[in-house]
């Protein structure tokens, strides 16, 4: 299997873990979605305007570490020579593993502190594949490109033309369906492990690190080579 294959598997089970946590964050922490902004940003404009110093602090402190898990990616990039898959799984692992131990009573904000620095910085890492830009927390953009292409798809006279929006709509609806496989799968573990059911995202992690191994095997990447020479 080819390095671009391995590209949209790994793109797809981080989809599928976006999912997980995203659905705990939401039944598990009040509604709070802790892999996006906008939700926050709303509140945080409605408190500045209601005046409630507390509730303020809470989502600034959430905004700040959102930011910062995107400005760690920028820095890690341009000064270091890791690999960043790597270091979004382990920041994923260490989020989800801190967020088990919270009390379900605990301020749901400040309960998923860890989530809104850990999304964000796999956000910035797992930007898609096969030339695609698709996120791996959130779905609106994913439902968009999935609608758009396929309607293209439909509309298209050329054969090569609508091969491509094909693929596209594929690609995006695959993006899709993994993200809420992954809301599905984590509402279910929440059914019947309420507070902790966050630590099983731990096994779709592991393997995102797995696939992430295999692609960076150097026989892939030889394979790769051959293959765009042929």
């Amino acid at each position: 299997m080819d390095r671009k294959n391995y590209d949209v598997m790994i793109h797809y089970t981080m989809a599928f873990c976006g999912g997980f946590i995203g659905v705990y964050a939401i039944v598990d922490r009040m509604g709070v979605f802790g892999s996006a902004q906008t939700a926050n940003l709303i509140a945080l404009v409605c408190d500045v305007l209601g005046k409630d110093p507390v509730e303020i602090s809470y989502r600034i402190i959430a905004l700040l570490l959102y930011i910062g898990g995107m400005a760690a990616t920028v820095l890690l990039e341009q000064r270091t020579s890791w690999n960043l898959m790597y270091c979004s799984i382990i920041v994923d692992l260490a989020a989800v593993a801190a967020v088990g131990c919270f009390p379900g009573e605990m301020n749901p904000f400040v309960a998923l502190y860890p989530v809104f620095f850990a999304t964000a910085f796999q956000w910035c890492v797992f930007k898609g594949a096969k030339g695609y830009v698709s996120s791996t927390i959130f779905s609106t953009n994913n439902l968009k490109q999935t609608v758009t292409a396929y309607t293209d798809y439909l509309l298209s006279a050329g054969e090569e033309s609508r091969e491509a929006k094909r693929q596209k709509a594929s690609f995006f609806g695959g993006s899709l369906l993994s993200f809420h496989a992954g809301v599905a799968v984590g509402y279910g573990c929440w059914l019947l492990c309420a507070d902790r059911s966050i630590w099983i995202c731990i096994l779709p992690l592991a393997v995102g690190a797995v696939l992430v191994g295999a692609k960076e095997r150097p026989g892939n990447e030889k394979a790769e080579i051959k293959a765009a020479k042929a």
